[in-house]
């Protein structure tokens, strides 16, 4: 699946998401800025280091459209929504986002960090090593590199493959 991240102009509430599937068809949403990177932009790059074919990107790639996904993992009943994989990679999401936004953990604090997030989420915590926990950090930094120089109206593309 191609997936386009597309940089808006700093006056519009969001950039913008686009997902082409293998079949022809897309999804399209809003992609709202958060932080330094945008929230999805973030599963993209944890669902593609750690190679989970069945979390958030997943499920577009297998039909759903960004907003019902987004809506299902972020609504009224998101602690318990979505397949367990999605499940476990949003609590990732959040944990990762917080470490942009209020800087690095070492391994063990941010495990126990991430386990409160799946707890929440009713979900098994994914097993994140520090190895694993420095790919991610190290795939989200590549990420931004790319990301942050873009002018509006340019886009970062990438492939999923599930």
């Amino acid at each position: 699946m191609q997936v386009r991240f597309t940089k808006s102009a700093p006056t519009e509430p969001a950039d913008r998401l686009s997902c082409i599937r293998i079949d022809g068809t897309r999804t399209e949403s809003g992609l709202p800025r958060q932080g330094i990177l945008p929230h999805d932009a973030f599963h993209f790059v944890v669902e593609t280091t750690l190679g989970w074919p069945d979390a958030f990107f997943g499920q577009v790639a297998g039909g759903a459209t960004l907003d019902r996904l987004t809506a299902e993992l972020h609504g009224p009943n998101a602690k318990r929504a979505g397949p367990p994989r999605a499940r476990q990679s949003e609590a990732l999401v959040e944990c990762l986002q917080a470490n942009q936004w209020g800087g690095a953990t070492e391994a063990t604090p941010f495990k126990k960090v991430l386990g409160a997030a799946c707890r929440r989420r009713g979900v098994k915590p994914p097993v994140i090593d520090a190895t694993t926990l420095t790919a991610l950090r190290a795939a989200i930094r590549a990420f931004g590199a790319a990301w942050r120089p873009l002018n509006p109206g340019q886009s970062l593309e990438r492939t999923f493959a599930p």
